[in-house]
């Protein structure tokens, strides 16, 4: 009797754990890295003008050939409204990676950073459902000539969202970095 209970309860033991490891499995494919080959930014002048748009491009991904990336160069004492676009261009057709990351607005943050003498300010990110920036869209306010960088940077939280009184979250240990962009800019 004894070796009996010794085997169902070892059956038990092993059929709980093959669900808690599928069970985790599954979490960690639902958020999953995504190739991101390109980050496209497009700038529309407020008041009318030309659009710009600048782009860095990695077409074989992490590694291999070196990538190519756009100098920004905006006009000075100027609001542009700013867009930007991921794409995996390792597909065909490109996948647009940035309908994803709107569709998970709660796990996902842009975040810009210029750098001080830059006379770029971004602001008026577009907010998730909960009301936090998000940053697919913004505004980008030039003010007199410079030239400076700017980081863009999406980073991906897995576990709890962050809320707006969290603050800057860019080097999080709570999340990851999806893509990091640091793009030369010229105000001219």
């Amino acid at each position: 009797m004894n070796k009996k209970l010794l085997k169902v309860v070892m059956g038990i033991l092993v059929f709980s754990a093959l669900i808690t490891s599928c069970k985790k499995h599954s979490e960690h494919e639902h958020n999953h890295e995504e190739v991101i080959t390109t980050m496209k930014l497009t700038f529309v002048p407020v008041g009318g003008g030309a659009t710009l748009t600048y782009q860095f491009k990695d077409p074989d991904g992490p590694g291999g050939t070196a990538p190519t990336q756009d100098q920004i160069v905006l006009a000075p004492s100027k609001s542009y409204n700013a867009t930007v676009q991921l794409l995996n261009e390792t597909k065909t057709p490109a996948e647009d990676i940035t309908t994803e990351v709107a569709a998970e607005a709660d796990e996902h943050r842009f975040y810009y950073e210029p750098t001080v003498g830059s006379n770029i300010l971004v602001s008026g990110l577009n907010n998730d459902g909960n009301g936090v920036p998000l940053g697919i869209t913004g505004t980008w306010t030039t003010g007199s000539i410079a030239t400076g960088k700017v980081k863009v940077t999406l980073r991906h939280y897995g576990g709890t969202p962050p809320g707006k009184a969290i603050g800057d979250l860019v080097n999080s240990s709570k999340s990851s970095t999806d893509i990091e962009v640091e793009f030369n800019t010229r105000i001219q």
